[in-house]
């Protein structure tokens, strides 16, 4: 197994690096930590031209409650799972209309109440996200590569 490990400077706001994604599955904020499934919803392109991370690509991270705005937040490590590689990088979730986190609703279905109204206990309010939703993924910090092992060789 190998690892890269490379350092992005902070740019300025216009350069900042980001990712358009789409939900895979349905967030909500029954569970202490939310996680979030998502897709790349296009190819992300280095400078050279080279397609990083293409369109479709699997993406793992972690959210959580902001009962005063509503709103599901996610900062902090983000996974990309790209072929044979698994790329780790720090991350803030953005909706589409620019504002920080997803936007949650009081609407589910097929969720027990018992876990609505622990997820209200805890976090003082119920937050759901459809699937499908589209978010864009700002990237900043540490990016990590690492060779995910072969399913058929040693």
């Amino acid at each position: 197994m190998s690892m890269y490990s490379e350092y992005v400077p902070p740019e300025t706001d216009e350069e900042k690096f980001r990712v358009r994604c789409k939900t895979e599955r349905s967030v909500n904020n029954a569970d202490i930590y939310i996680p979030i499934e998502a897709l790349t919803e296009e190819d992300v392109v280095g400078r050279a031209g080279k397609i990083l991370i293409p369109a479709g690509t699997k993406i793992t991270g972690r959210g959580y409650c902001d009962p005063e705005t509503g709103r599901i937040l996610s900062r902090g490590k983000w996974t990309f799972y790209v072929s044979d590689h698994q790329i780790t990088v720090e991350g803030t979730l953005w909706d589409e209309t620019g504002k920080e986190g997803m936007e949650g609703t009081q609407f589910s279905e097929g969720l027990d109440q018992q876990r609505i109204k622990q997820a209200i206990y805890r976090d003082g309010a119920y937050l759901y996200v459809p699937s499908q939703t589209e978010f864009t993924l700002e990237l900043q910090g540490n990016i990590t590569v690492q060779d995910l092992p072969s399913a058929f060789g040693k």
